[in-house]
């Protein structure tokens, strides 16, 4: 890390610990139990506490601990070998105070069915855009990808999804990035 006055670390520790909960409510909805998701963020916050100096622009703060994140995620995955859902039934609770069988009730199991039926390269893109709120460069750059490669894989994991909810029988869904590209309000945020 560069050198920093006192006061000047404690304002960068205080900026990573704002955003500590942001990371692991993303560790959560990638399929990790409370427990993984919380070593991978703590693990996080070390990283980015030993690599502030690489850090250009504090603005970025938020999309570069993401991007940490994914990858000890991405690590997490090929030490464990393990293929968790992506939805954990925490965040499949938060459908519970809709009325079941009803059209809410109905939407949200299918879209949670089709997301987690996704292949990762798909899947994670949609979940940095619509749930993170990250900008397309910023879902790019934790991705490590071109934002052209990521702006297809939106629309190849748009298209997949529309596919499988109109399989499972689920109308005409307007998907999210035909309504915005902004973060998700719907019954799978977490509150």
């Amino acid at each position: 890390m560069t050198h920093c006055l006192p006061s000047e670390q404690a304002k960068l520790a205080a900026e990573l610990t704002a955003h500590l909960r942001d990371v692991f409510a993303y560790l959560k909805r990638l399929g990790l139990s409370s427990a993984d998701a919380e070593d991978l963020a703590q693990d996080t916050f070390v990283i980015a506490w030993q690599g502030l100096g690489k850090l250009r622009e504090r603005r970025k703060l938020r999309s570069w601990l993401h991007g940490i994140a994914h990858r000890r995620y991405l690590r997490h995955q090929e030490a464990t070998a393990a293929h968790r859902p992506v939805l954990t039934e925490d965040v499949g609770a938060a459908c519970d105070g809709l009325t079941p069988g009803g059209e809410h009730h109905v939407l949200a199991h299918a879209v949670r069915q089709a997301l987690r039926n996704l292949p990762p390269e798909y899947r994670h893109p949609l979940q940095l855009l619509y749930w993170e709120g990250l900008s397309y460069r910023e879902a790019a750059n934790v991705l490590s990808l071109p934002i052209g490669t990521l702006a297809w894989r939106v629309h190849k994991a748009l298209k997949l999804m529309r596919r499988a909810l109109a399989e499972k029988g689920v109308g005409d869904v307007q998907a999210p990035a035909e309504a915005h590209a902004a973060p998700c309000s719907d019954p799978l945020s977490e509150t």
